[in-house]
């Protein structure tokens, strides 16, 4: 049975022949020498991992914005750490769900639902839109951060720290609520004051304005 550094470094001579984004997970699995069925029982511990660590960020104490931040960051870490780990399972996710399920007891849906109770904090604690609708919110976060196995190169010029600042200032953008303008009192003109007259005497003892 092929070991996790048979994969990776099977995976690293594929993408050094054909390129990142035009390798194929049968590929990587002819260098190994194995069915690629067979590469799924490899790679489980590496994405059962990062399930682990994003459920715990999802329940742990904090805002909403910074689990968020955390989540971003440890997603993409993940993606540098195992990253033929990771193009194997995105790459042929949907036919794997329910191994998936069964190897690590952890379903993506379920994994999708960590990052739904993170965006459903920061609305209910108003620091996210109320308006937005958190399924599809979560499906555009995870879209934009898993769509790295087309075009992450681990070798770069950005760090993976550095994009996951890019991704945090997006998706904050995006999600995070309006600040509330401050009340501001309007302050009313001092009324102007009319000149008193002096009251004097008239011809017949009334008193006259002048």
């Amino acid at each position: 049975m092929a070991t996790l550094d048979d994969i990776v470094s099977a995976a690293a001579k594929v993408f050094r022949t054909k390129g990142y984004h035009a390798a194929t997970v049968r590929d990587i699995a002819e260098e190994v020498g194995i069915l690629k069925g067979s590469l799924y029982l490899v790679v489980k511990e590496p994405i059962a991992q990062m399930y682990r660590t994003i459920s715990e960020i999802a329940a742990a104490d904090g805002t909403a914005t910074e689990k968020l931040r955390r989540a971003i960051s440890a997603h993409l870490e993940a993606f540098d750490r195992h990253y033929p780990h990771l193009f194997v399972y995105l790459r042929e996710r949907e036919s794997v769900k329910r191994r998936f399920r069964e190897m690590i007891g952890f379903s993506p849906k379920e994994y999708e639902r960590c990052w739904q109770q993170i965006i459903r904090d920061g609305v209910e604690t108003g620091e996210f839109r109320a308006e937005l609708d958190i399924q599809v919110a979560s499906y555009g976060l995870l879209g934009m951060l898993n769509w790295l196995y087309k075009w992450y190169d681990p070798q770069g010029r950005l760090s993976v720290q550095e994009v996951a600042e890019q991704f945090t200032s997006l998706a904050l953008a995006g999600l995070a609520a309006a600040p509330t303008a401050p009340h501001r009192y309007r302050v009313k003109p001092a009324r102007r004051r009319l000149p008193v007259s002096r009251p004097v005497d008239g011809p017949r003892g009334e008193v006259a304005n002048c």
